[in-house]
């Protein structure tokens, strides 16, 4: 269900007051009656999807995202705010990439078509992740099972509801806080020297016979030079990069109307040379009551971003194995203050590299994003308990980049010429919403009644536009017409699509002790074949609240015990193409035909058109328990959940002979099932010192249950250098898999390579060596080694996840500790071919220091094969356990401290309160993983290359409420 928060105010005989959350609607306030005053509860009142209900009265799985000590970290955006913070949300950063957002998941994959949340922020349903302030954000809830089917199409990836900040009565009030820090790597890989580096290549050389071909640049007799260390290049590609950010913040109010003003900037230096991200924030809600039957207000807020980014996933030119592999004895810039190249009497010994230093520098990217939201909203009551309310949103993002590639000439890996390239992108959502509630209550039964009608119509269009050959790279130049090369690269485009809803809910409680809750919605969409526009999505879902039934009363210590269950189908919008019904047409200029055979030009489509197409859908089941214990001081929330998703959606190869290339059809049956556990702890009250401590844990697991006509899918574009392929999608395994030869340990006498042999006598690994790698054949199979003694090796989603939250306060101190991690997931180490294999890339490339614990017959207790050039027996060449990686880890995510300053020594300035603070993310990780940092992403589902690493930082902070 669609959870927030509204303003509930309860007074206590201290005259003391809470404010739990916020959105826009009118304030309810609660009155509580208790026989002492330990025994007071909060019945919070939240929102499930257009409407609101008594927490007590929830039935379906909501996790409730704690926020402690947010407006203390700098954030990139709403998927860093829900990391390890609410069970059943899976949050993987895409590396570490300023620029980068991380991978969100609600309850796993959802199947090939990657099922993403669907984000509602104060009511207003976005199309992708909103760019709004970490700092705007009251709180956060997440729909995790069949309930949020209230939002149809596209809710079964869940559904994310983010309340953002609002005005209180009163006097207006201003907080300000400003935080500067720093950015440093937490772990570097170290090459080896120049001098260990021709050491190894000559030993290469020497295993593989091929002592009399040595490069001359690895020739200590013959060139000392390449012996001499000049550059540790991975020192030179990081840096320490700065953090700046500053929030104000002015809210408000009287009985009749209040406000929220909220103004942010923040300013990131990457960790790798010339990388960094800006963001500019600024947000407007209000709300007014003009009669008591009629209230209106708007939520409005523009976004802008830029940054720079650098190219960290590709095995060939990526920065980080650009890095690791160039030579150390070259020096940065020549003494003329040039980039530096590859010495050119020895530049053919090394192979094909660049500069890294020289390209990080040379990037050059604008790429200014301006997001718009305007929404206005008026409530009005009809009559007694019968509301109301037209909710309107209309958002704009508009995307530009240009990007200039200069030209590289330094001796190495040239490209003797350069481009300019413009891209736009802009995209227009409008809605609409017609809503009216009614709430009927007679004697113990209590009904909540939704009806309602929305409208979403999406609009995308921009170009893309290259030019090449500046003659010159200066900046005053970088315009498409001054390109010598009139051969320019145009392409422009536009879509459109809507999506109409009908919903309706009914309520129903009685006494508070029995839950049912109905539902369901009719959506239609422009993106599938007419005739399965119109689709139904519901769900049914019940509680019982044991805690309230007689039998119950004489158990103190247990304060509330609720079950609860929940089933229904929903819709799954991700995998549905534009191209899928009505496909593009493609221009091609050298077609030939006519009755006098000539060049033309000709329109065609290369996608076949499917008229059968439709939407995705899951089916959710899900068994839920909330329980709290000694007086509501312990929380407890258990689920257990199963989803299938069906009707995915595949772009299938078709025959030559059809006279297209691929086709959209649906196909395929995933299952994501697991549980989940969140549990809070609260300290009473009392004295100088209170605690609480909060754990989510999460545990799933995806398996594909039928594919599209076929039983494995190869995924041959997520590879390393165009060798290693090892994913493969494959009925009863989980998604994205990877397969590849288990080994048994290194050879270590040529009688062990003997007497290894099949069934029927033969060797299995005739040409190995000792000190080669030992591949094991799968059991059954004879001959030698081949793709058929494959074995699943493990998949890069973890077993699963968890975070731990601790806060303390005593007397003007407080602490937050949150520490997060998985468990159980798998990395294939891709760097491992680039970085351990002595010229086996076809280059002959600079490596890893752990080459010097390679097998030799003095050093036997390794995993690191013999050193040999060109790879002869394929112990990198071939997918193997040798590259799969244990990605589990252990994170101290943020660490703060802070102190507020006794109010007697400012009281007399009329300020409200100055705090300081300190703060750390990624203080300490603790991690098997031997490449740069475990958090890659799922991008390119757990294979690294070489990936932008997570950075620690420290800041210091400072509060101030006026």
């Amino acid at each position: 269900m669609n959870v927030f928060k509204i303003p509930v105010s309860v007074t206590y005989l201290t005259g003391r007051v809470l404010l739990i959350g916020a959105i826009s609607a009118s304030p309810m306030f609660l009155s509580q009656k208790k026989d002492s005053l330990k025994e007071k509860t909060i019945d919070e009142v939240v929102v499930i999807g257009y409407g609101t209900q008594k927490k007590s009265k929830v039935s379906g799985a909501v996790a409730e995202a704690s926020l402690d000590k947010l407006s203390s970290r700098s954030l990139s955006g709403v998927g860093e705010v829900l990391q390890g913070k609410a069970a059943g949300v899976t949050v993987v950063n895409e590396g570490g990439d300023p620029n980068g957002s991380p991978k969100v998941n609600i309850r796993g994959l959802g199947g090939v078509n990657g099922e993403t949340p669907l984000y509602v922020v104060d009511g207003v349903v976005f199309n992708g992740t909103p760019a709004i302030n970490p700092n705007d954000i009251q709180d956060i809830s997440v729909l995790k099972d069949a309930a949020a089917a209230i939002y149809g199409a596209r809710s079964s990836g869940g559904v994310i509801l983010i309340t953002t900040k609002r005005g209180k009565k009163g006097s207006l009030t201003i907080d300000f806080d400003v935080k500067y820090g720093i950015n440093q790597a937490w772990k570097l890989k170290e090459s080896l020297n120049a001098a260990e580096f021709q050491d190894v290549m000559r030993q290469a050389y020497t295993n593989a016979g091929k002592l009399n071909s040595l490069p001359l640049a690895f020739n200590s007799e013959k060139y000392a030079d390449g012996g001499i260390t000049r550059t540790d290049w991975m020192k030179e590609i990081f840096r320490t990069g700065t953090i700046q950010e500053y929030n104000v913040n002015l809210s408000g109010g009287s009985e009749k109307s209040r406000f929220f003003v909220g103004m942010n900037h923040r300013n990131l230096e990457g960790i790798l040379l010339n990388t960094q991200a800006k963001r500019y924030n600024f947000r407007v809600n209000s709300e007014h009551k003009v009669k008591d039957w009629l209230t209106f207000g708007e939520n409005m807020y523009y976004n802008y971003s830029q940054g720079n980014t650098a190219n960290t996933k590709n095995g060939y030119t990526g920065a980080l194995v650009a890095a690791m592999y160039y030579p150390p004895n070259v020096p940065v810039y020549t003494p003329t203050g040039a980039f530096s190249g590859l010495p050119i009497d020895v530049a053919g010994g090394y192979g094909d590299m660049i500069n890294p230093v020289a390209y990080l520098k040379r990037i050059s990217i604008q790429n200014p994003t301006h997001e718009i939201l305007i929404n206005p909203y008026v409530e009005i009551a009809l009559a007694k308990d019968l509301k109301f309310r037209s909710n309107f949103s209309q958002t704009f993002k508009i995307g530009n980049v240009k990007e200039f590639t200069p030209r590289v000439l330094e001796i190495g890996k040239i490209f003797d010429t350069n481009s300019l390239e413009y891209q736009s992108n802009n995209i227009s959502t409008s809605l609409a919403e017609q809503l009216l509630t009614y709430k009927l209550t007679t004697g113990k039964h209590n009904f909540d009644f939704l009806a309602g009608f929305t409208f979403q119509k999406t609009t995308e269009d921009g170009f893309r536009a290259k030019a090449f050959d500046f003659r010159s790279e200066a900046e005053v130049f970088r315009y498409l017409q001054n390109a010598a090369d009139t051969n320019k690269e145009v392409y422009s485009y536009k879509y459109q699509q809507s999506l109409v809803s009908y919903l309706a809910r009914v309520n129903y409680d009685y006494a508070g002790k029995y839950i049912i809750s109905l539902l369901g919605r009719r959506d239609g969409t422009s993106l599938v074949a007419k005739q399965n526009r119109f689709a139904n999505y519901y769900s049914i879902s019940g509680g019982w609240v044991v805690s309230k039934e007689n039998f119950m009363n004489d158990i103190a210590w247990l304060s509330n015990l609720k079950l609860r269950g929940s089933y229904g189908i929903l819709g799954n919008l991700g995998g549905v193409s534009y191209q899928a019904v009505n496909p593009l047409m493609v221009r091609d200029n050298n077609v030939i035909f006519g009755q006098d055979p000539s060049q033309n030009i000709a329109y065609y489509a290369t996608t076949f058109p499917n008229s059968d197409i439709k939407w995705g859908k899951s089916e959710q089941t899900n068994f839920g328990v909330d329980a709290s214990f000694l007086r509501n001081s312990l929380s407890l929330q258990f689920d257990y959940f199963v989803k299938n998703s069906r009707d995915q959606i595949f772009n299938v190869n078709l025959s030559s002979t059809s006279g297209y290339i691929d086709q959209y059809v649906n196909a395929g049956l995933f299952q994501d099932k697991g549980f989940e556990l969140g549990i809070n702890y609260n300290s009473k009250n009392t004295g100088d010192f209170n605690y609480s401590i909060g754990a989510t844990f999460s545990q799933l697991k995806n398996t594909a249950k039928q594919l599209a006509g076929v039983d494995e899918i190869f995924i041959n574009s997520n590879n390393v250098r165009g060798v290693l392929k090892p994913t493969r999608i494959k009925v009863g395994e989980s998604l994205y898999s990877y397969y590849g030869y288990k080994t048994d340990g290194i050879f270590q006498t040529q009688a062990e390579i003997d007497n290894y042999k099949d069934a029927n006598g033969n060797l299995i690994q005739p040409n190995a060596k000792p000190g080669d790698i030992k591949f094991l054949k799968k059991d059954g199979n004879t001959g030698v080694l081949n793709n058929n003694d494959f074995v699943n090796l493990g998949n890069p989603y973890p077993k699963f996840s968890y975070g731990l939250s601790y806060n303390m306060s005593w007397k003007n101190f407080d602490l937050n500790l949150f520490f997060q991690g998985v468990y159980g997931n798998k990395i294939f180490n891709g760097l491992k071919f680039i970085s351990l294999n002595p010229g086996g890339t076809g280059q002959n490339y600079n490596m890893d220091r752990d080459i010097l614990n390679a097998w030799t017959p003095q050093n036997t207790n390794t995993n690191i094969p013999r050193v040999v050039q060109g790879d002869p027996s394929g112990n990198y060449s071939k997918v193997s356990d040798f590259y799969v990686e244990d990605g589990s880890y252990f994170r101290l995510k943020n660490l703060t401290i802070g102190y507020s300053l006794p109010r007697e020594l400012y009281k007399k300035l009329d300020v409200n309160k100055i705090r300081m603070y300190v703060t750390s993310n990624n203080l300490f990780t603790i991690t098997k993983y031997t490449g740069f940092d475990p958090e890659i992403g799922m991008e390119t589902y757990g294979v690294d290359t070489g990936r932008y690493p997570q950075a620690r930082s420290f800041i210091f902070g400072l509060e101030v409420g006026f």
